[in-house]
């Protein structure tokens, strides 16, 4: 009987740690775990992002690269500020999941330039005309790097854990 005592506080610290990966979460109750076999309950915010043109004027959508808003049309904070704990970025395959906090911080470190440029480069800052919004195309790759999640939209789970 000891033995499983020992398993239970086992469990128990792992769903604390895996919980601690989120902002809002509810544990089940001992009911809940026995009768409905859940253990933790994630409450986040996602802002789901879908797959962009590069340039209106292009064609096809484009994978490789994903528009971070830093600021909006009317020169209020962008999206990367808003409410949401998480961003879900669209690939034709997946779905990659990165933290505001982390997308946050690596906007801070790898936008290079400060001055507004009118060309769409990646890692700069770019501002549309007669607009006041701040936007930069960061990479699919980073953005895999940065993930918390990344989920196939075909397959029924995570290729990478959260």
């Amino acid at each position: 009987m000891a033995s499983n005592y020992k398993f239970v506080i086992e469990g128990k610290e792992k769903e604390k740690k895996f919980a601690e990966l989120f902002k809002s979460v509810e544990f089940s109750t001992c009911k809940e775990d026995r009768q409905e076999k859940w253990d933790v309950k994630i409450v986040s915010k996602v802002d789901v992002k879908g797959l962009k043109k590069i340039d209106r004027t292009n064609k096809d959508y484009n994978e490789n690269w994903h528009w971070i808003e830093l600021q909006g049309n009317a020169g209020n904070p962008g999206w990367l500020f808003g409410g949401a704990d998480y961003f879900a970025f669209e690939t034709f395959n997946y779905w990659m999941v990165v933290s505001k906090t982390e997308l946050q911080r690596f906007i801070k470190k790898h936008v290079t330039s400060k001055k507004v440029l009118t060309t769409k480069t990646p890692y700069k800052l770019y501002q549309r005309k007669g607009k006041k919004d701040l936007i930069t195309l960061v990479s699919s790759i980073d953005l895999c790097y940065l993930a918390d999640a990344i989920i196939h939209k075909n397959e029924p789970f995570i290729k990478k854990p959260l």
